[in-house]
């Protein structure tokens, strides 16, 4: 049986849980030990230092699978790991990555005589690992500082920017085939009249004629013609005229409307004479 070197660690300085019974595990402490291997890949690859690199975390993890769940220690040569890690160019990477695993404290490795490949064990590294916890927890403090810190900035902003907001119109069941419902009127502040016109659905709903508009003609003679027939032979002013004829040549006149501009006129008129 090789011997160990002395300085070997105890069994309380390795990382992995030795079964009760040397080399035969059984199916609890297999699961045990299955546990372990996971915690302690967690901690490597969170491993902070500038030397844990990629390439050396991922020799790690290699070497941690490798590790027998019997003897809790792996063997694999330089050349079987550069084999099997395609992104590994050479031996001597991986000789330098297992160094810095030894001075980072997370194995412990010898070699049994001159004809055997380097046996290697995982330790707990409780310096290192609480280094780690610590500055997790001192990452995760900034995360909760900063997320605090842009609720409190949202917050304030939505104190500064607060806008009027117009209030939600009533929801309608409307159909797109019929007009079953009941429109609310909009008064113009310049001549407190009924907007309703400008709204052809509504006025189809209410199914007043006199909220229809009237066709838009297609050209002036058309629309000279259309005026008179509205006019109905009614003496108006000029002013009155020209703005029923830009509202029929746009679309927009309505027998109310006109009604409505026809009897202001003749009432100005009556009250200027």
């Amino acid at each position: 049986m090789a011997r160990f070197p002395e300085d070997f660690p105890s069994i309380e300085e390795q990382a992995l849980p030795w079964p009760k019974k040397a080399e035969q595990p059984t199916d609890e402490e297999r699961k045990a030990f299955t546990a372990s291997r996971l915690e302690l890949m967690s901690l490597i690859n969170r491993d902070f230092d500038r030397r844990m690199t990629a390439t050396v975390k991922l020799i790690a993890c290699f070497l941690l699978e490798s590790v027998n769940s019997e003897t809790l220690r792996c063997f694999p040569s330089y050349r079987t790991i550069l084999e099997t890690l395609c992104v590994v160019k050479s031996e001597k990477t991986i000789e330098r990555a297992i160094a810095v695993l030894r001075e980072r404290g997370w194995i412990y490795s010898w070699r049994p005589d001159r004809t055997k490949s380097n046996h290697f064990i995982f330790l707990k590294n409780e310096t290192v690992v609480s280094q780690i916890l610590n500055y997790q927890d001192h990452m995760r403090g900034r995360r909760e500082e900063d997320r605090l810190e842009r609720d409190r900035t949202r917050m304030s902003v939505r104190e500064i920017e607060t806008r009027t907001q117009m209030s939600v119109r009533e929801q309608t069941s409307v159909s797109g085939k019929s007009f079953k419902v009941t429109h609310e009127s909009f008064f113009s502040i310049e001549k407190d009249g009924s907007l309703i016109e400008a709204n052809p659905y509504a006025a189809a709903s209410r199914g007043d004629l006199s909220m229809q508009r009237y066709p838009e003609p297609l050209n002036t003679r058309e629309a000279e013609s259309m005026l008179d027939e509205i006019c109905a032979g009614r003496s108006i002013s000029d002013r009155v005229r020209e703005s029923l004829m830009e509202s029929l040549r746009a679309g927009m006149l309505t027998p109310r409307i006109a009604e409505k501009l026809l009897a202001q006129d003749e009432e100005s008129r009556r009250a200027a004479a």
